[in-house]
């Protein structure tokens, strides 16, 4: 009998330990003179600042449609202040159907002694950005020291039940860091953790609880640990290599409509297809659209390239996303400014009533994530582009692009797959990029010794993938455009005339002088025979070894030519040896030259990469021929009078 009383005593204390050690969530850390004495972090010794303490909590709840409560709290401590100046501000990214309800900042400084603490707690503080269709607060950390706590916490309300991905992995260390998610048992979603880095969380709870209102399933992760990643070069986007919790929306309904997810792409073709604005758009009548002529095109490429320069010509994107329309057809036609669903959508429309087999082509854009494929969900698509099938052949269009041609879409569109709907049949594809895009470089110069000067002409002329980008860019604001060439180029420029050729290469034509191009020594003049073209090269001198890919979306062909007219009397004292270098499998080469002809100075670097990515093993060839191609364009030559 006393045997059995010793064990029962045993076992309560067992159980009381092992609840008295049950982890604690959403218990943020009150402030510890501690932290401001940290001289490193125990994760990695030389880290510029440390996240000490990341809480992210969003509550979903019934309130007609439903309401998604974010709240955020972190703290985060700076040991290096110089090197770690992106945890100086705070940026709080609000979208279209986001308000910022609470926010709240608190520095903490040890000085003389003595605890200095600094608070702002005004949302009006908060400078407000409009980025690329996102609304973004943001405010300059005061009082920032090394050695500095900064504690800030922000709450922010929606009615988006689908966008709830939260990243785990920062350019720092985190020592704690934890995910909590509550929604009604109306609803149900799956965690989708696809990605390169995958994160366990050493602490994790599932349970149901009673709230006002009803049932909620409540999941709580916890992380300790977190060793900081590096943004490489050369990727796609950086985020999908970010280990992150990302639930799915699988289930969901309310007092006038109910969801459950497709099991396959097909279904989720079904529905849109049912969809007043996606299906029902695509049945619309736009007989008087399309000028009769473009129609009669007997070549069905060439017909559907004349419909897509029409819509490209007489509709503008307004930036936002999504796969069904925004607005009515009528109100389109009225404004001639939509959505990318809608402008695309129309696309479809058009190139359907010109006898062409056209259907939708649904993607994720690169910033959006890449598509998991294998989970056949909506809302991971945010874009539309228009596909026409002929002679078994698909040829991609996007026309929100306006420098884009057939299968030659801009940069956010080659994000490796995408959804064709055809009616109520969905089918995966994989697409890439197969295209070839050039940059010429191209100077005529003449050097005036009398004034130590050198005047000229340079002209840029880009196709394919650089062709769309910088019309994009000049499109969106050309004056910002124009002067990116006087902060890369480093010269005087006197005139700049750009404009988007027939063939749909940008080309730009500058006039340009300058007097710190050469030096004039006695009777000796020293030049870069490149003059200001051996700069803005591609960096691959990353120490540390490679992790992702190698991506640049587009295989490239990269030229520098450069003539200068050099005076009567003067030779050159030396010429740069030419150097040529190609991997065994011709995947990479580099050509340059430089002669002297009947007074002119003539200059030759190209570099071709044949394909748009590579495996990771392949980084030290780019940093062997990259490191090849500074050398020789960072080379001097001499001219002496005669």
């Amino acid at each position: 009998m006393k045997i059995i009383k010793k064990l029962n005593l045993f076992y309560i204390f067992i159980t009381a330990i092992c609840f008295a050690q049950e982890h604690k969530f959403l218990n943020y850390p009150k402030f510890d003179e501690a932290d401001l004495k940290k001289t490193q972090s125990a994760i990695e010794k030389d880290a510029p600042a440390e996240i000490l303490y990341n809480s992210m909590s969003y509550n979903v709840a019934p309130s007609g449609w439903y309401l998604v409560t974010k709240k955020f709290f972190s703290k985060v401590k700076i040991y290096n202040k110089k090197n770690a100046e992106e945890w100086l501000n705070i940026e709080i990214p609000v979208t279209e159907n986001e308000s910022l309800s609470e926010f709240q900042l608190t520095v903490y400084n040890y000085q003389n002694g003595q605890v200095e603490k600094t608070i702002v707690n005004k949302k009006d503080q908060l400078k407000e950005n409009l980025v690329k269709g996102i609304k973004i607060y943001k405010i300059a950390i005061p009082n920032i020291l090394d050695g500095s706590v900064i504690e800030y916490n922000y709450q922010l309300e929606s009615n988006n039940i689908f966008n709830l991905t939260y990243y785990l992995q920062y350019n720092i260390p985190v020592v704690y860091q934890e995910y909590n998610f509550e929604y009604p048992v109306s609803m149900s979603y799956t965690f989708n953790n696809t990605g390169t880095n995958i994160l366990k969380p050493k602490y994790s709870l599932n349970k149901n609880e009673n709230h006002v209102g009803g049932g909620f399933e409540v999941f709580r992760f916890g992380y300790e640990n977190i060793a900081s990643v590096s943004k490489e070069l050369f990727v796609k986007d950086s985020e999908r290599y970010r280990g992150r919790v990302k639930p799915e929306l699988t289930k969901y309904s309310t007092k006038y409509f109910s969801y459950d997810s497709a099991e396959t792409w097909s279904k989720v073709a079904d529905r849109l297809n049912n969809n007043d604005e996606f299906g029902a758009y695509l049945k619309n009548n736009v007989k008087d659209i399309l000028p009769e002529n473009i129609k009669t095109f007997y070549d069905p490429l060439e017909r559907a390239n004349k419909i897509f320069e029409f819509v490209k010509n007489n509709y503008k994107w307004n930036k936002k996303d999504g796969i069904i329309a925004s607005q009515k057809l009528k109100q389109l036609i009225k404004t001639k400014s939509g959505s990318c669903a809608d402008i695309n959508l129309l696309l479809v429309t058009l190139l359907r009533d010109a006898g062409l087999q056209a259907n939708p082509f649904l993607i994720s854009t690169v910033d959006n994530g890449v598509l998991n494929i294998f989970s056949p969900n909506p809302g991971n698509l945010n874009m539309v582009l228009a596909s026409v099938k002929i002679n078994n052949q698909l040829y991609f269009y996007d026309a929100t692009s306006f420098a884009s041609k057939v299968n030659m879409l801009p940069r956010r569109d080659w994000n490796d797959f995408g959804i064709l709907i055809e009616g109520t049949k969905g089918t995966d594809l994989s697409f890439s990029n197969t295209n070839i895009s050039k940059k010429d470089l191209i100077i005529k110069a003449n050097l005036d010794i009398g004034n130590s000067e050198i005047t000229g002409t340079f002209t840029q002329k880009e196709n394919g993938l650089y062709a769309i980008e910088s019309y994009d860019e000049f499109d969106e604001n050309n004056e910002k455009y124009n002067h990116s060439f006087k902060t890369e180029f480093n010269t005087n420029i006197k005139s700049i005339e750009t404009k988007l050729l027939d063939n749909g290469d940008f080309e730009s034509q500058i006039k340009f002088s300058s007097n710190t191009l050469m030096d004039v020594v006695g009777n000796k003049i020293i030049l870069n025979p490149l003059l200001f073209l051996n700069a803005g090269n591609e960096n691959f001198d990353q120490k540390e070894e490679r992790k992702n890919q190698i991506d640049f979306i587009s295989a490239f062909t990269r030229e520098k030519k450069v003539e200068i007219t050099v005076p009567n009397g003067y030779i050159i004292e030396n010429l740069p040896k030419p150097k040529k270098i190609i991997t065994d499998d011709k995947e990479l080469s580099y050509n340059y030259k430089v002669e002297f002809q009947n007074n002119k100075l003539f200059v030759v670097s190209k570099v071709e990469v044949l394909s748009q990515n590579y495996p990771k093993e392949y980084y030290p060839f780019f940093k062997q021929i990259w490191k090849i191609i500074n050398e020789s364009e960072n080379q001097v030559i001499s001219l002496i009078k005669n």
